[in-house]
């Protein structure tokens, strides 16, 4: 494993996956209605929610484009990179299903709120 060998463009490519995965669920969230994958709750849904999901996508790629040195050079190879991407999927998708349980939580709890008064 060439991890060690070229650190920077490990942890950039991580970062990369994580959030274009995470800016491609809140697309998908946000065209789709889907509450239990929205790091912005309800705010998140239709347009506004695509907007930014493909915002932060065509920014992170902007930004690992740039800071990234020696990014056409010999590097990481093609199971080290499925393995940092595969790694950054299954993070971005916790950071959402996470998010996404802290607004189910919040509008279920804020709708036994509403059903005392």
């Amino acid at each position: 494993m060439l991890f060690s060998l070229y650190p920077t463009i490990t942890l950039n490519y991580f970062v990369l996956c994580v959030l274009a995965c995470l800016g491609t669920l809140q697309w998908s969230a946000a065209r789709n209605y889907r509450l239990e994958i929205s790091l912005l709750g309800r705010a998140g849904f239709g347009l506004f929610g695509q907007i930014a999901g493909t915002t932060v996508v065509l920014l992170v790629l902007g930004w690992f484009f740039a800071a990234t040195p020696g990014l056409f050079t010999e590097g990481l190879a093609g199971g080290e990179l499925s393995l940092l991407f595969g790694a950054g999927a299954v993070c971005a998708l916790l950071i959402t299903r996470l998010a996404g349980a802290f607004w189910q939580a919040r509008n279920s709890s804020g709708g036994e709120e509403a059903k005392r008064r």
